[in-house]
């Protein structure tokens, strides 16, 4: 089971967006919910980023979608880089 997060972002701060989002919103994403695995990354040729986390069943990735851990998550993207 997996839960893709689409950012779409100014591509003039790629790269200083794709380090704050390792370093500090991946990190906690991961840490937040019960993930087997995640992986980030740009489209290619977009602005468009994307955050995949694997989840070892259904039961996991409900309780991350419905957590306020992921509210949390997504609002602190809002706050920093709109």
């Amino acid at each position: 089971m997996y839960l893709n997060h689409k950012i779409r972002h100014n591509s003039l701060r790629k790269k200083e967006f794709e380090n704050w989002y390792a370093k500090e919103n991946h990190s906690e994403g991961k840490g937040a919910f019960i993930t087997k695995n995640a992986k980030i990354g740009w489209i290619k040729n977009t602005n468009f980023f994307l955050a995949i986390y694997e989840f070892e069943n259904y039961e996991d990735a409900e309780k991350a979608i419905n957590s306020k851990n992921l509210e949390i998550l997504i609002k602190k993207i809002g706050l920093k880089w709109d």
